[in-house]
């Protein structure tokens, strides 16, 4: 077990962690920028990345290549990281943002959340982009429906995998969507409607296989066969915090968890039971990741400090 810091003079929380493809860096989003590691040596510091003023970063996605991270919140932009240029994606600033990566590093589908109204009707513009010409989508369409999560993508797919809604005011509920579209047009493939959620999901996560969709709320977490209607099995949060983070290990058998305390839950995919408990004295755990190759974990703090260990399974 080792513990990185947050660049010095920083105090960051970091909810959001990525690993490098290579598994040989690590990427942090806290309020602002973006920080990364290029050295796992206990005690390292990270990189300051500034992204511009006021641009703050939210989500991050590695190309799967590695020499690309794209970052953002309101803006969307792409870091070189052998040069570290900057390119802003062409996108209108302010919109909510969701972004992910293909499979193959061809293509970047963004989703922005339209602040305006499209044919009288609030809506969402989805967009294809390829990675190595960002400003000219191949497609674009709108859909009124809320793009509730950034997109998803089954391994080595034509496909990515969204979760989508529209929003019950008066049952103070949201009924979401799996929606599965296809890469090359955005069309849609297949829908499936799930239970009713209280509250806004937070985070979505595709098994490794790509056949289960789970969905976090502050207060549980929702597993769903794509497909399959309805939610399939819910974990709930043992203790009275809320979840913060969730990721899938590459294996596919176990899911951990975070939940704004000092540890990681691991649970079984096959059971969705508590299987195993780690205790990280780095402040609230806000985050957690595992390298694509399974054998290192990561939980990044409120307290700028990430720590990061070997998976012995």
């Amino acid at each position: 077990m080792l513990v990185l810091k947050a660049p010095a003079g920083f105090r960051l929380r970091f909810d959001e962690l990525a690993f490098a493809p290579g598994g040989d860096a690590l990427a942090a989003a806290p309020s602002w920028g973006v920080t990364l590691w290029t050295s796992f040596a206990d005690g390292a510091r990270a990189e300051a990345v500034p992204l511009g003023d006021g641009v703050a970063s939210q989500r991050l996605a590695f190309a799967p290549d590695g020499r690309t991270l794209f970052a953002g919140s309101d803006l969307l932009l792409a870091v070189d990281l052998a040069s570290r240029v900057i390119r802003r994606v062409p996108l209108d600033r302010w919109h909510r943002l969701g972004f992910g990566v293909s499979p193959d590093g061809a293509r970047l589908i963004v989703s922005e959340r339209l602040g305006g109204t499209v044919g009288g009707a609030e809506g969402t513009r989805l967009t294809c982009r390829p990675t190595d010409d960002l400003d000219r989508p191949t497609w674009q369409l709108i859909t009124r429906a809320d793009v509730l999560l950034p997109p998803v993508f089954p391994p080595g797919s034509d496909r990515f995998v969204q979760l989508e809604s529209t929003h019950e005011l008066m049952a103070e509920r949201w009924a979401p969507r799996v929606v599965v579209r296809t890469l090359d047009t955005g069309a849609v493939l297949t829908e499936t409607d799930l239970l009713p959620v209280p509250d806004y999901p937070d985070q979505a996560a595709l098994s490794p296989d790509g056949l289960t969709l789970v969905v976090r709320l502050r207060d549980r977490i929702y597993a769903n066969l794509i497909g399959a209607a309805g939610a399939a099995e819910v974990i709930a949060n043992p203790s009275r915090k809320h979840f913060t983070g969730i990721a899938f290990h590459p294996s596919g058998r176990y899911l951990a968890a975070t939940s704004n305390d000092k540890t990681v839950k691991l649970y079984d995919t096959t059971s969705w039971d508590l299987t195993r408990t780690f205790t990280w004295d780095i402040g609230r755990v806000r985050s957690v990741a595992f390298s694509p190759d399974g054998t290192l974990a990561a939980a990044g703090s409120d307290t700028g400090k990430v720590v990061v260990w070997d998976v012995d399974l």
